[in-house]
């Protein structure tokens, strides 16, 4: 490395060190009421003829896979944001005519780069416990996550008869609604169901700036990868 590239790499890693001390925003904690908008009276009343399921966070996970661009790229990492924190409802009724979704989780209860997620995602290098906390802080600012607490999404079925769906999803964050049509994989065995699919957005849409520093020498790409796996209990049952 040459003496203009050793100062070009001193100063990102000083711009990513300050960029890291952020100060510690004000957050709801992680089990918050829903959002005052959520449809949960919909859906508690429709589950006394029709088939609703309660969504069960302990087996959902939301990830997004973050990677890094630029010339100094190398000096970054990508990273896995994720959500073991969602909640809401499915209705699914026979035939899947008016099958609606809607479920949330709290932006301040995301974490960033579990160790398993990583290595599921391919991203070898490691982190410091230090540096994935500073990204965590440097993320919920980006997310304005005081004023936006909650990512909602309220889906429909678009196409396609179950396993293989598409549905029209509306996704709300960071204040901002889109709507996206996303391949998914429904299945309902007993009392259960579960809906796994890929898709991605970009961050500009939902008026968030991707991080750069250095005229975009070290800089976070615009598009994300979302991963997701929801299941669900049907109201009324054990599970």
């Amino acid at each position: 490395m040459n003496r203009e590239s050793t100062r070009l790499a001193a100063a990102a890693l000083s711009c990513l060190l300050l960029a890291g001390c952020v100060a510690v925003v004000q957050l709801p904690p992680p089990h918050v009421a829903a959002p005052a908008d959520f449809p949960e009276d919909v859906y508690l009343k429709a589950a006394s003829t029709a088939p609703v399921y309660r969504i069960d966070p302990s087996s959902s996970l939301i990830q997004v896979l973050v990677y890094r661009e630029g010339a100094l790229a190398k000096l970054g990492h990508d990273h896995v944001v994720a959500s073991r924190e969602v909640r809401g409802y499915a209705l699914l009724p026979a035939g899947m005519v008016q099958a609606r979704a809607d479920f949330y989780f709290p932006v301040a209860a995301l974490s960033m780069d579990e160790p398993e997620l990583r290595r599921t995602a391919g991203f070898a290098s490691e982190i410091s416990a230090e540096d994935i906390e500073n990204t965590r802080l440097r993320m919920l600012r980006l997310l304005e996550a005081d004023h936006h607490p909650f990512a909602q999404i309220r889906a429909v079925r678009a196409a396609g008869t179950p396993p293989d769906l598409v549905l029209d999803a509306e996704l709300t964050l960071h204040g901002v609604t889109r709507t996206l049509n996303i391949p998914a994989k429904l299945r309902v065995e007993g009392n259960r169901f579960s809906v796994e699919g890929e898709t991605d957005i970009s961050q500009t849409d939902y008026g968030i700036t991707p991080f750069s520093v250095l005229g975009g020498a070290l800089a976070v790409k615009d598009p994300l990868r979302v991963i997701f796996r929801i299941e669900g209990v049907r109201v009324g049952t054990s599970g």
